[in-house]
């Protein structure tokens, strides 16, 4: 079994055209570090000690650091845009409210995942006594992301191409694009570089 995170960014030295191809970029990576946790809970004793401590310190990489950055262009960029235009009663106006709503308990969960991701970066021996914790946490994670990504691809992102001019579309991804610009801190003391 190999755990192989993903190295550099989508589409290197592609730059997005829309906000709705950086929010799927990011959707790609969000079920790769989620099946990457699920690899690592099922490792065996066979994997390397410094492919765990990698594996794990990419997946606390993205959950600490590039997930929250996502979320950001969701209920900073995007929310508000929705409720400006959408009626409360709308599909997309209750689309996006949910979208929000499903953040906190998203986010409830990688604060589980976080520290077994922190301590399997420092302890790879540990895997054993964390992997059904950690698959634990991590299914969790699969089942609410699978109906929040698809209540976004579905509903939210074509509305999004839809409803907004070229112009304002520019102005969103440029609001996302200066986000990732800012200097972020993990949490972890390990050196850790941003990723998209």
């Amino acid at each position: 079994m190999r755990l192989t995170p993903i190295s550099g960014n989508p589409g290197d030295g592609e730059t997005p055209r829309s906000p709705v191809e950086l929010l799927l970029d990011c959707h790609a990576r969000i079920r790769h570090f989620v099946q990457l946790s699920l690899t690592l809970a099922a490792a065996g004793d066979d994997v390397p000690d410094a492919e765990i401590a990698d594996a794990a310190a990419a997946i606390f990489r993205y959950f600490s650091l590039a997930l929250p950055l996502h979320e950001a262009d969701e209920d900073i960029t995007l929310f508000p845009r929705i409720c400006a235009i959408e009626p409360k009663s709308g599909l997309l106006r209750q689309a996006a409210a949910t979208m929000v709503e499903q953040h906190r308990a998203i986010n409830e969960l990688v604060a589980e995942l976080l520290p077994i991701c922190s301590m399997l970066d420092r302890s790879p021996l540990r895997l054993s006594a964390l992997a059904s914790r950690l698959e634990h946490v991590t299914t969790a994670l699969e089942q609410i992301f699978a109906a929040h990504l698809h209540l976004e691809e579905t509903i939210v992102f074509p509305a999004l191409a839809k409803l907004f001019t070229a112009e304002e579309k520019g102005e969103m991804l440029r609001e996302m694009e200066e986000r990732r610009k800012l200097p972020r801190r993990p949490t972890d003391s390990r050196s850790i570089h941003l990723i998209r």
